[in-house]
C-alpha cells in the first residue's frame, strides 16, 4: 500500500522519479513550447512571461525537491490601497486551496501582488507531473490575476500613476 502523498512505482519502469533539477525545468518549460532565460544574478531561478505577467520557476527546500512556480501581477499597487488589496488576496485564499496570494512591500510606496504554487518532488518527480505542475501553476495563478482585474474594473487606469 501507498502513503497518501507518495506515488507507486516500479524501479523497472522507464518513467521512474528523477531527482527535480532546474535543468530538467528548463526542458520541460522548452518541451511545452514556452520561453525563458536563466538569471545570472541568481542561478538558481528561471523567469518568464506569460499573459504579460512576469513568472519565476525556482528550486526551494532543504534538498532542492520543491518547485516553485511564482508570478508577479503587472500592475503596482499605491501603499494607501494595502488593506483593500489584502483583503482581495485573503478572500481568494480562503475560498481556494491554490494559488497562495499575496500583496509584498517593493519599495517606499508601492506594492506587489504576488501568486505562487509549490509542488513537492522531494521523492523524485516523473516529467508529467513536472508538466502539470508548471501548468497548473500558470493557469491558477493567471486565474488569480485575471480576477483581480475584474473586480478592480475601471480601478485598474489608476493604479500605476
Amino acid at each position: 500500500m501507498t502513503a497518501p502523498n507518495e506515488s507507486p512505482t516500479t524501479t523497472d519502469s522507464a518513467d521512474a522519479l528523477a531527482p527535480l533539477s532546474l535543468q530538467r525545468i528548463g526542458e520541460r518549460l522548452s518541451l511545452q513550447g514556452y520561453a525563458f532565460v536563466e538569471d545570472e544574478e541568481h542561478p538558481d531561478i528561471l523567469r518568464a512571461r506569460f499573459d504579460d505577467y512576469r513568472f519565476q520557476f525556482m528550486l526551494s527546500g532543504e534538498d532542492h525537491g520543491i518547485l516553485q512556480t511564482r508570478g508577479r501581477w503587472s500592475h503596482s499597487v499605491d501603499i494607501s490601497r494595502k488593506v483593500g488589496m489584502i483583503k482581495l488576496c485573503n478572500e481568494w485564499n480562503m475560498n481556494r486551496i491554490w494559488p497562495k496570494v499575496y500583496v509584498r512591500r517593493e519599495s517606499e510606496g508601492l506594492l506587489g501582488v504576488y501568486g505562487e504554487l509549490a509542488a513537492d518532488f522531494r521523492a523524485g518527480a516523473l516529467d508529467s507531473q513536472i508538466d502539470t505542475a508548471i501548468r497548473c501553476g500558470l493557469s491558477t495563478v493567471i486565474a488569480f490575476f485575471h480576477s483581480l482585474e475584474e473586480r478592480l474594473g475601471a480601478e485598474l487606469e489608476e493604479l500605476d500613476c
